[in-house]
C-alpha cells in the first residue's frame, strides 16, 4: 500500500469520527457501525481490509456498504462461493442502492444493484443490474457500460462515501435527479446527504 493510501486512511478515520459527532448531535437516522475483527487476506486488492477494519456498516438511504463476510479471514475468502461465468470475472461486492426499496424488504435483502471492487486492479465501479443480466445471458457480448469511480477502495470510500464527489455517485447510480431530490420539508431525501452536508464535507 502506498503513501496516498495511508494518508487517504487516515482521512476516513478523521471523517468517520465527525460523522459519527453530527449524527449524534442531530439524530439523522443513517447507519455508522464500528468495525469487526478482519484478519489479513493475500488475495485481496490493497486498502480493503484495512478501509474495513474503519467500519463494518454504513447507510443512509440511498446506499448501504456492509464489510464483505468472505473478507473476514483466508479461510472465509478460500470457502467464498464463486458466480459461474460471472462477465466481470466475479468482483468483490461492497456495497448496494438501496432507493425505492420497501424499509421492510431491507430486512430480507441488502438492497439493488450493488457497488463492485474489481479483484484484479482494485477499482469501484457500478453496473445496472438489467445490463448485468443482459450480459450473463449473451456471453458473446464482449464490452458492458459501467461507471467507473476510483481506481482504489480508499479513494472511493474517503472521496466518494464520505466526501465531497458523493453526489457524483448519487448521480452515476440512481441519475441526475436524485442529487437535487427533496423531502415535503425541504430536506434532502438522503439521509445520508444531510450527515455529509452538516458536516461540511461536500465542499470540494
Amino acid at each position: 500500500m502506498n503513501d496516498e493510501m495511508r494518508a487517504g486512511l487516515a482521512e476516513i478515520e478523521a471523517k468517520l469520527e465527525l460523522l459519527r459527532r453530527t449524527e449524534a448531535e442531530h439524530g439523522f437516522g443513517v447507519t455508522i457501525e464500528g468495525p469487526l475483527d478482519l484478519e489479513d487476506v493475500p488475495d485481496l486488492p490493497a486498502g480493503v481490509t484495512e478501509v474495513f477494519r474503519l467500519f463494518s456498516h454504513l447507510a443512509g438511504d440511498y446506499f448501504r456498504f456492509r464489510q464483505p463476510e468472505e473478507i473476514q479471514n483466508p479461510d472465509a475468502w478460500a470457502k467464498r462461493q464463486w458466480i459461474e461465468h460471472c462477465p466481470l470475472g466475479d468482483p468483490l461486492v461492497i456495497g448496494w442502492e438501496l432507493h425505492g426499496i420497501p424499509a421492510d424488504l431491507l430486512e430480507e435483502i441488502d438492497g439493488g444493484g450493488p457497488i463492485r471492487l474489481d479483484l484484479n486492479d482494485g477499482s469501484v465501479y457500478y453496473v445496472d443490474p438489467d445490463d448485468y443480466v443482459f450480459m450473463y445471458k449473451n456471453i458473446e457480448i464482449e464490452q458492458i457500460d459501467s461507471e467507473d469511480f476510483a481506481d482504489d477502495v480508499v479513494a472511493f470510500f474517503n472521496h466518494y462515501v464520505l466526501g465531497e464527489r458523493y453526489p457524483r455517485l448519487v448521480e452515476g447510480v440512481l441519475g441526475a435527479g436524485a442529487v437535487t431530490a427533496t423531502d415535503r420539508k425541504g430536506r434532502h431525501r438522503d439521509r445520508w446527504m444531510r450527515l455529509l452536508s452538516a458536516s461540511g464535507l461536500l465542499a470540494a
